[in-house]
């Protein structure tokens, strides 16, 4: 990288529940509830003429939970994530360098070295940087500008003599095709 770039990064809605999403559905019980989703609409359809009509809606009712209803909630919860948090109100600056990234916000700054990254996760509207299990810094892609494709192609190739796990988007960038 060299020449340290800085990038000044306004959190937005699709990034915010992009990760939302990836955190609640990539889990086991995430998984587990589409599995109980999908059974009960399967079961619905197959049984659907012997079924009172309380079962059935029962049943279209645990459908629609984990597909449609908790979707909606966690679209309502990151939108009231971004409009009340403090910490989204002011941009957050991103100066990614040989040694690390230095995350700022107004007079609070801290430093991760790459060492300290231990997964990396891209989807199309963000990208989440994993210190630990739960706690990631996440920056939506369409803030990295024209820069982007230099910056993931830097953040995997400086974080990989430390392993982290990457999801299959960030592959490309292993080898310096993704610029």
């Amino acid at each position: 990288m060299t020449a340290a770039k800085t990038k000044s990064v306004k959190m937005n809605f699709s990034a915010l529940y992009s990760y939302i999403i990836n955190t609640n559905y990539r889990s086991l019980s995430g998984v587990m509830g589409i599995v109980i989703s999908v059974g009960s609409l399967v079961c619905a359809l197959i049984f659907w003429t012997k079924f009172a009509v309380s079962t059935k809606i029962m049943l279209i009712l645990v459908a629609l939970l984990f597909t449609v209803i908790n979707p909606l909630m966690l679209a309502f919860k990151a939108f009231q994530q971004l409009k009340l948090s403090p910490s989204y109100k002011k941009p957050i600056d991103y100066t990614f360098t040989d040694d690390g990234i230095t995350i700022s916000q107004g007079d609070v700054s801290t430093t991760l070295t790459w060492k300290q990254i231990c997964r990396l996760m891209l989807t199309k509207q963000m990208l989440a940087i994993y210190t630990s299990r739960i706690h990631a810094f996440v920056i939506p892609v369409s803030e990295l500008g024209e820069d982007g494709p230099k910056i993931l192609t830097s953040v995997v190739q400086f974080t990989s003599q430390y392993n982290p796990k990457l999801s299959n988007s960030l592959k490309r960038y292993q080898s310096g095709k993704g610029m």
